[in-house]
C-alpha cells in the first residue's frame, strides 16, 4: 500500500494489491483511512500565524524596541537593538494611558448592565444552515466538522478543565486530540458518547428515523439516556437507535430488562450494532462521504435520500408517491447541482418533479 501512494509500485505489485483487497473485504476501510489522510493538502492556518506575529511584535514593543517596516524589496523588520523613547512613543503611550482609563470607567460604571452579556459569552454555538458545512478546532486541538442544519455547543469557561463536554444536535465529524486526563463527551438527544482519543461521526438530527454514531478509528463508550445500556464500540462499527421505537426504561422496569433481548429478534430493533458501509463503486465510508463534501448514499429509501438532499442543497422535497418513497436507490454526488442530481436518478428509477421556488414535488 505504501507503495502505491508512493508511485513505486509495478503493475504486478498493484495488481497483487487488487486481489489481496477482494479477498479480504474488511481491509478495505482502514486501505481508504490511510489513502484519505494520504491525500489531504496541509492546511496552512493563517490566523494562528497572523496572531504569533502580531503576539511576538507587542513584546518586542514592549522592550522598548522601533520596529520599523523596511520598505524595500525584502519586506523584513529592521529591529534596532538600543531601545529609544521617541516622540512617537510617547504619544502611543498617552494614546494607550487614555484607552485604559476608559475601558476601567466603563467596566466599573456599567457592571451590573454587562453581566448577562458576559454570561452569554461563557457559551460557544457553531452552528450550520442547510445547504452549507463548515469545519472548526475546539480549545484542546479537536476538530470538528459541523454537516448541513448543525449546531454545537460548549462551554468557553469550563471546557477542558477536568473533561471537554459538548451538546451536539444535526451530524458532525470528530477527530478528538488524545487526552486520558481529560475525557471527551458528546451529548445528543438520545445518547452520551465518551471518548479519550479517536475519530467517529454522529448523527442526530431532530425528526430523523434514527440516531447514528459511525466509529472510524479507536474506541467510544455509547450511554443510552434513560436506559440502562452501555455499549462500548470498536473501529468499524455502526450504532443506530431507532427513534420512533426508542422509549425510557424506568427504575421500576430494570428488573424486566431481559425481556428486551427478544427485541432483537424483531425486524426493527430498537438498538443496532453493525459496520459501516462501503460504497460499492470504490469502498469509501458513505457515512462520512459528506467530511468530503460527497453526497453518498448505498441502498437507501427515495424517502431517505430526500431528506439528505434538502440539507445538502438547502431546498424542500416533497414525494407525492407513496411507491416512489420506498425505491431504494444508490449513488454518489460531488459537484451536481440538485437538478442534476435528480436528473441522474431518475435514470434508475423512473419519476418526474417540478420546481416552485425552493420546493420540489417528486411525482410519478
Amino acid at each position: 500500500m505504501s507503495r502505491k501512494l508512493s508511485g513505486e509500485a509495478t503493475g504486478a505489485e498493484l495488481h497483487e494489491l487488487d486481489e489481496i483487497l477482494n479477498n479480504q473485504p474488511d481491509a478495505a476501510i482502514p486501505v481508504h483511512l490511510i489513502s484519505e489522510h494520504w491525500n489531504i493538502a496541509p492546511e496552512a492556518d493563517e490566523e494562528f500565524l497572523e496572531a504569533t506575529y502580531h503576539l511576538h511584535t507587542q513584546r518586542l514593543m514592549q522592550e522598548g524596541y522601533d520596529l520599523e517596516l523596511n520598505r524595500q524589496e525584502t519586506g523584513s523588520l529592521n529591529l534596532e537593538t538600543t531601545p529609544r523613547f521617541t516622540k512617537k512613543n510617547k504619544l502611543f503611550a498617552l494614546g494607550a494611558m487614555a484607552v485604559l482609563v476608559a475601558a476601567v470607567f466603563f467596566f466599573t460604571f456599567f457592571n451590573n448592565t454587562a453581566s448577562p452579556a458576559v454570561a452569554k459569552a461563557a457559551q460557544s454555538e457553531v452552528s450550520t444552515k442547510n445547504g452549507s458545512r463548515s469545519k472548526i478546532t475546539l480549545p484542546d486541538g479537536t476538530s470538528v466538522w459541523l454537516n448541513s442544519d448543525s449546531k454545537l455547543v460548549y462551554d468557553n469557561e469550563n471546557f477542558g478543565s477536568s473533561i471537554r463536554e459538548v451538546s451536539l444536535t444535526g451530524e458532525a465529524y470528530f477527530d478528538v486530540i488524545k487526552n486520558p486526563a481529560k475525557p471527551f463527551i458528546i451529548h445528543a438527544a438520545k445518547m452520551d458518547i465518551r471518548v479519550l482519543g479517536t475519530a467517529f461521526n454522529v448523527k442526530s438530527y431532530p425528526g430523523d428515523k434514527t440516531t447514528e454514531t459511525s466509529l472510524i478509528r479507536g474506541s467510544v463508550e455509547v450511554t443510552l439516556k434513560d436506559r440502562p445500556e452501555k455499549i462500548i464500540m470498536k473501529p468499524n462499527e455502526k450504532l443506530i437507535i431507532n427513534n420512533d421505537d426508542y422509549k425510557p426504561v424506568t427504575k421500576e422496569t430494570i428488573s424486566r430488562i431481559k425481556q428486551q433481548a427478544a427485541i432483537i429478534q424483531k425486524s426493527r430493533p430498537i438498538i443496532e450494532l453493525g459496520h459501516l458501509t462501503l460504497f460499492p463503486k470504490d469502498n469509501s465510508i458513505v457515512e462520512t462521504g459528506w467530511v468530503e463534501n460527497r453526497l453518498v448514499f448505498s441502498n437507501e429509501t427515495l424517502e431517505e435520500i430526500a431528506v439528505k438532499m434538502e440539507r445538502w442543497y438547502g431546498v424542500t422535497i416533497v414525494i407525492a408517491s407513496e411507491k416512489l418513497k420506498k425505491e431504494q436507490l444508490t449513488g454518489i454526488f460531488e459537484k451536481e447541482t440538485v437538478y442534476q442530481a435528480l436528473n441522474a436518478l431518475q435514470i434508475t428509477t423512473p419519476f418526474t418533479y417540478k420546481v416552485d421556488k425552493d420546493v420540489i414535488t417528486i411525482s410519478k
